[in-house]
């Protein structure tokens, strides 16, 4: 299963419910089961923004979410933040995506995207002091440039808690989620 799962599931929902965004942004939507777990603690004026790929796994999720009556307060986009600018854009225009707008921001899509993906975020100001990113599977199967970034900046522009976890529905394989606070430049 390619979800957040029940363990990592429950490190998301504590982080929504301590940090009370109102407006989130997920990359990688697949079935769209984290986007309903985040609705679902989310603040009740809150908005999600999630970015799939597949307009097929898109069309999905959406109608996952309209028949679990969220679909107002969730939104899918098909795209990716490392296309020709056009999500990117869609984001700013479409959805009002502005310059320290953004609260929370969950990555579980292309493990190697992670990194540029968050560049792109930072590039476009989105982030505020304060704002959190969480991110799944650093370990499994892996993101090792996101996780050398986030270490190198440590105490300067993040501050950073790594969840030592299980790869989904199991617990054999370890893995590591990492939930980092925003500090700014």
């Amino acid at each position: 299963m390619i979800n957040v799962g029940d363990e990592k599931g429950k490190i998301l929902d504590d982080a929504i419910r301590r940090v009370r965004p109102r407006r989130l942004l997920e990359l990688g939507t697949y079935c769209g089961y984290s986007a309903l777990r985040m609705v679902s603690v989310m603040p009740n004026d809150a908005r999600l923004y999630s970015i799939e790929l597949s307009p097929v796994n898109a069309q999905i999720a959406h109608r996952i979410w309209d028949y679990a009556g969220v679909g107002d307060r969730a939104t899918v986009i098909v795209g990716h933040l490392g296309d020709d600018g056009s999500t990117l854009d869609q984001l700013r225009t479409t959805h009002g995506f502005t310059p320290g707008g953004l609260d929370f921001v969950f990555i579980d899509h292309d493990k190697a995207a992670y990194l540029p993906d968050l560049q792109h975020i930072l590039d476009q100001n989105w982030l505020h002091r304060g704002s959190i990113v969480v991110a799944d599977n650093v370990k499994f199967p892996g993101a090792p440039h996101y996780q050398a970034y986030l270490r190198q900046q440590e105490g300067k522009s993040w501050r950073t808690t790594e969840h030592k976890t299980h790869l989904e529905y199991q617990s054999v394989i370890t893995d590591l989620v990492l939930e980092s606070e925003y500090l700014g430049n």
